[in-house]
């Protein structure tokens, strides 16, 4: 099977800690987001590919993410808005769909050590920025491609009615973010299996990989 990939390098391996609640058109304005990616090499085929898998890395990290079916990778709409990986539905776009997924990440630093204090932090921020009813809830733990753990926490009660879940993967040195942003709960709940399908596709390529110990004999 031919794998068509985006590989990607993080310049800024440093996100913000508020999640992006806020409508597509209001994302660079509401929150300054210390994340920005830049491309290894030049790309001869489009920006968006169908299902399509991508490669982030930077300073001692490297992971790779696939689209979930039906869902278009594009490196080049948000790229304005410091995001230069996202996914929308196919028959929409990053500007008009109701639901979007996007990936950040941030390092480890004095005051962000593991993701239960990046949660923390983040609902601190929202407060601070204006949305004093927001809140968040732990949902659930997801395995990813390479035995890694994702811990999903939904945020909800922002200023601009978003619905948003994260999952958050602890690497080494660093918290890995993928999001799943809605504008009604309705869909919100209707892109969840597509959201779980990109967070267990997760893989970290700077991990050694798995060697099984107790391998299947040959048959005689």
């Amino acid at each position: 099977m031919i794998r068509f990939a985006k590989t990607l390098d993080a310049c800024c391996s440093d996100a913000r800690t508020e999640p992006i609640l806020s409508r597509r058109k209001s994302y660079a304005s509401a929150f300054f987001i210390l994340f920005c990616l830049s491309f290894l090499i030049p790309l001869a085929h489009a920006e968006k590919i169908l299902e399509g898998y991508t490669v982030v890395k930077g300073k001692d990290f490297a992971f790779e993410l696939k689209a979930p079916r039906g869902w278009v990778l594009d490196n080049e709409i948000a790229r304005h808005q410091g995001l230069n990986v996202v996914f929308y539905p196919t028959g929409t776009d990053w500007g008009s769909s109701k639901a979007v997924f996007y990936v950040r990440l941030r390092t480890n630093d004095t005051t962000v050590r593991n993701i239960e204090e990046q949660v923390a932090d983040t609902l601190t921020n929202l407060h601070n920025t204006g949305s004093l009813n927001a809140k968040v809830d732990f949902v659930k733990t997801l395995t990813t491609q390479d035995a890694s753990k994702a811990k999903v926490y939904n945020y909800s009660g922002d200023k601009y009615s978003n619905f948003e879940a994260t999952a958050y993967i602890q690497a080494k040195g660093s918290i890995h973010f993928i999001t799943l942003s809605a504008r009604d709960e309705a869909t919100f709940k209707q892109a969840q299996n597509a959201f779980e399908a990109l967070v267990t596709s997760y893989e970290d390529l700077t991990k050694a990989p798995t060697i099984d110990l107790n391998p299947p004999k040959d048959r005689e």
